[in-house]
């Protein structure tokens, strides 16, 4: 189970929780400097990386300084897929999306299911148009491969997850993944010395959602960007949460987090953050590692565009859904369903988010199934029931996955929806405010992204 945050440890940890109608942000906030280390410790790098080994995922404890989306330079540690030091350019600081297969072949691929076909710029096309609900389409059913952002390691069900760590920093770390193990035990490398490796293998855990992580002085470490994400997927099932779950058209993984430059410079210094004597504040908001008009890709890095549409900009084309089932359709081939979001919050910020245009549908918490029938209100007061939500809360080491419907809005009416020539675009923010701004108001510069429900397209066939 993830530590409990101590209420002290944030600062202004009531604003940090609070929605839309607190109206605030961080402009009160004093201007934090790029980090820059002061009196580091001499050490000795390790520059080769490790001998490739059949069935094993390498990783590299690394640090470096990664640009906020206000062109700050903040001092980052990551689990990387090669060894950099913290003079590198382009630190390896997160792990590019890997897939474990259920034959243990570990292959580089930022889409699965391998070999499937990639969607167009992220966006899955039809069948063709709907006959008995014009404006909508039939949507095909297990066809398209999904990508998936920095960070993710996707692993079969049936495999066995070896990872081999080597520490690259002058401190001891970590890596410990949590509730994968028997009985929702956390798995660990155990404490890495400096210069050091270690190797954790475990059998694959059931098909859901996980987060790896550092937790030495935690939430430091994590907060610094020693986290990922591990999603399990079972390969008879591929385009289904687990058997017996709902089914998607493709799949999306959004990993936020909040990043304390504070924390950051102190650590670049030799110093050891205690968090609950500087407590956090965090300065910039990401998600899937990118902020503001980076998340929403609308940079001149049409690269960085591209990405971004493919990973995180959820998109889709119109159809008619059944809430009850999720999953047939009313043609041989073709899908009622939506597609899945897997939200997952690695950092100390609960965020609250909100979607435009549609609610979505919450099928999952930290991996448990929730019931359509019968539900209940858990211990800190939240209605556990599948349902439509408008904003989806998601608290520190908190997973959630949740359809989003790809569905003609309820409130256009007629006239409206069927004049429509072009791509409709809605927004999702979170609304703890803070996590929209950035560098003490920068806003909309952190936490944001939209969904687009696309315009007509009429003879669709691929």
């Amino acid at each position: 189970m993830a530590e409990q945050l101590p209420p002290e440890i944030l600062a202004r940890g009531d604003l940090l929780k609070l929605g839309a109608a607190a109206g605030l942000g961080f402009a009160a906030l004093p201007l934090v400097q790029p980090a820059v280390p002061r009196a580091r410790v001499a050490r000795t790098p390790v520059p080769l990386a490790l001998a490739p080994l059949p069935g094993v995922l390498d990783v590299y404890i690394n640090e470096g300084y990664l640009k906020m989306v206000d062109d700050t330079l903040v001092y980052h540690r990551g689990f990387g897929s090669r060894p950099t030091d913290i003079d590198d350019e382009n630190p390896s600081l997160c792990m590019e999306p890997t897939v474990i297969t259920k034959d243990n072949e570990v292959v580089p691929s930022r889409s699965y299911p391998i070999g499937a076909p990639l969607p167009p710029r992220g966006t899955p096309t039809p069948v063709g148009p709907d006959p008995a609900n014009p404006g909508q389409y039939l949507i095909r059913r297990n066809y398209w491969a999904s990508y998936f952002p920095q960070r993710t390691v996707i692993a079969e069900l049936g495999s066995t997850v070896c990872l081999r760590v080597q520490n690259r920093l002058n401190k001891p770390h970590t890596l410990t993944v949590f509730e994968a193990g028997p009985d929702g035990a956390d798995l660990t490398t155990g404490a890495i010395a400096p210069d050091s490796v270690a190797t954790l293998e475990f059998p694959c855990p059931p098909p859901g959602t996980y987060i790896f992580a550092d937790p030495t002085n935690a939430p430091v470490e994590r907060v610094l960007g020693l986290f990922g994400v591990l999603v399990v997927m079972d390969p008879e099932h591929q385009w289904d949460i687990a058997e017996d779950g709902a089914t998607f058209e493709r799949q999306w993984v959004w990993i936020c987090h909040a990043i304390e430059p504070r924390w950051a410079s102190m650590e670049a210094s030799g110093q050891t953050v205690n968090p609950t004597q500087t407590r956090a504040v965090p300065r910039y908001f990401t998600l899937n590692g990118r902020s503001g008009f980076e998340s929403l890709a609308i940079t001149f890095n049409e690269d960085l565009n591209l990405a971004s549409e493919e990973e995180t900009l959820i998109s889709g084309y119109p159809r008619q859904v059944d809430v009850r089932q999720f999953g047939e359709g009313t043609e041989a081939g073709t899908l009622r369903g939506g597609q899945l979001v897997r939200l997952v919050n690695p950092g100390i910020v609960w965020h609250q988010m909100h979607f435009h245009g549609n609610h979505i549908w919450t099928v999952r918490r930290d991996n448990v199934d929730w019931p359509r029938h019968d539900g209940f209100v858990d211990a800190k007061g939240h209605v556990v029931v599948q349902q439509w939500e408008d904003v989806v809360e998601l608290e520190a080491m908190q997973r959630k996955d949740c359809i989003i419907p790809i569905k003609r809005p309820p409130d256009a009416i007629d006239p409206v929806w069927f004049a429509r020539t072009t791509d409709w675009v809605y927004p999702m923010h979170c609304h703890a405010e803070p996590s929209q701004t950035a560098a003490g108001g920068l806003y909309p510069g952190g936490l944001v992204a939209h969904w687009t429900l696309k315009g007509p397209n009429p003879g669709a066939t691929q």
